[in-house]
């Protein structure tokens, strides 16, 4: 007999359906359909901290040799293709094209709290003053847009995770870099179990 899903199961399932995490897409590969170009390096989001903007790729020894150097890609160029169990590919569109790393104008500094390897690891900062660490964080596949911050709730425990999805209209970057959640104590987390 099967069981009806609970609603925490099904927010859960349909949040994982309808995104794509951080983490896999930095696991992923750029393609152009029909050769790899590169790794995803890094992925940097707009200034205001809530899209995708650009998508950074390294070309790997052997490729290196018979392609192109490292370079970027802009999100509005870009098809997420959902691979085999956990692939996650990265395809520039057909009309689009990718560019050599000298053609951003963004430097490292002013990329800085934008460059979602930094982000994710870093502390997320609620309103009763507790800080939680962003495990991952998840993105529309077409907008780029960011939806949920993942984080785990209960950091000391050793077996169990307790990890929680924040939605990203509840979560903004201050003028100190400081990311934070902006809501009010008594909040209901349950709804957001992973």
């Amino acid at each position: 007999m099967a069981q009806a899903p609970n609603s925490q199961d099904w927010a859960q399932r349909q949040a994982q359906n309808e995104t794509v995490s951080a983490q896999r897409m930095m696991s992923g590969d750029v393609t152009n359909g029909f050769n790899m170009l590169g790794n995803v390096s890094d992925i940097v989001l707009n200034a205001r901290g809530t899209a995708v903007e650009y998508v950074l790729y390294e070309v790997p020894f052997p490729y290196d040799v018979y392609t192109a150097e490292d370079g970027f890609v802009r999100w509005d160029n870009i098809e997420v293709e959902r691979g085999v169990g956990s692939g996650l590919d990265l395809r520039i569109d057909g009309e689009a094209s990718a560019y050599a790393k000298e053609q951003l104008q963004l430097t490292r500094a002013e990329a800085g709290d934008r460059l979602v390897s930094r982000i994710v690891g870093s502390d997320l900062t609620f309103s009763d003053g507790q800080m939680r660490e962003i495990d991952d964080i998840q993105f529309d596949p077409e907008s780029g847009m960011i939806t949920n911050f993942v984080v785990e709730m209960d950091e000391d425990s050793l077996f169990d995770e307790d990890t929680r999805l924040v939605p990203a209209a509840m979560v903004m970057l201050d003028p100190q870099g400081v990311w934070t959640v902006r809501q009010p104590v008594t909040y209901n987390w349950t709804v957001w179990a992973m």
